[in-house]
């Protein structure tokens, strides 16, 4: 936990220095009016962030059609998946291109979720548990509304969007070849943007529903976040994101089901291009 906290203090100096630079930069060329570089803002297509999201986690998980996580009183169980989970490493990325009405993203983030989790096999022999997941989602949008005022710098869009997410789970104990999982697959998804522009400030809300039941996949994400723009390339953001998936079905020739929500505040350093 020390490292991210080093981390995260080494990346907020960081965005304090590039923006009073950045800010600088503005003063100096833009005398008449410290808000005329938003006038050319919609110029820059490319929308690049590098989140810094501390996500929690809540779940649950099943195998070979026993409850594993959370316990349950059945008797029945021979199989037990025990303890809390928490985020050990994460890298997330972010990146949009905009031309004219279009809105093209791609974006994903890769976990280990780790802690005091156990196993219990058939023996009540207890073994430590590991679990990473990668989640990609590519997706493509179309502006269908829009309204602006740009004596006040205000603008408001809605991008309905279609796309695709791939999931990747790996399940797995180092000390016992017993717990193995390593499932993945693809999911169709549709969803909506809405961002909205005031001045130097930007707020946004995503979500999407994906998997619509199809093998037994479901998922949704929801985003809302505000950001501030202090120059033509910088800007940084605030908000939360929760990621909901569902899987259920047959795996390795045994039943599986889990539910896995990961959610948390998101901090973005933005750069637009």
């Amino acid at each position: 936990m020390a490292i991210y906290k080093r981390f995260f203090l080494f990346a907020l100096l960081i965005s304090i220095s590039l923006s009073n630079v950045s800010y600088g930069q503005d003063s100096l060329v833009n005398k008449a009016s410290k808000l005329e570089f938003l006038d050319d803002i919609d110029q820059r297509k490319w929308h690049a962030k590098v989140p810094i999201w501390v996500p929690g986690f809540r779940g649950s998980f099943a195998y070979g059609g026993i409850t594993q996580l959370p316990e349950s009183g059945d008797n029945s169980i021979i199989d037990r998946l025990n303890g809390e989970l928490g985020v050990t490493f994460y890298l997330i990325g972010d990146i949009s291109y905009t031309p004219k009405n279009w809105l093209f993203n791609v974006d994903g983030f890769h976990t280990t979720l780790a802690s005091n989790l156990t196993f219990e096999n058939i023996d009540k022999v207890q073994f430590n548990v590991d679990i990473e997941g990668t989640i990609l989602r590519g997706l493509a949008g179309y502006k269908v509304y829009e309204k602006s005022n740009k004596d006040s710098y205000f603008n408001f869009k809605i991008y309905p969007y279609l796309g695709v997410r791939y999931i990747n789970l790996d399940i797995y104990s180092e000390n016992t070849a017993l717990l193995d999982l390593r499932p993945d697959w693809f999911e169709l998804l549709v969803g909506f943007r809405v961002p909205i522009q005031y001045k130097r400030w930007f707020f946004a809300t995503k979500a999407d529903i994906g998997g619509f039941g199809v093998n037994n996949h479901t998922s949704w994400y929801v985003n809302g976040e505000a950001s501030y723009r202090f120059s033509k390339l910088f800007a940084l953001g605030l908000g939360y994101s929760v990621i909901d998936i569902n899987y259920d079905g047959d795996f390795d020739y045994k039943y599986l089901n889990l539910g896995i929500r990961l959610a948390g505040p998101v901090l973005n350093v933005e750069f637009h291009f």
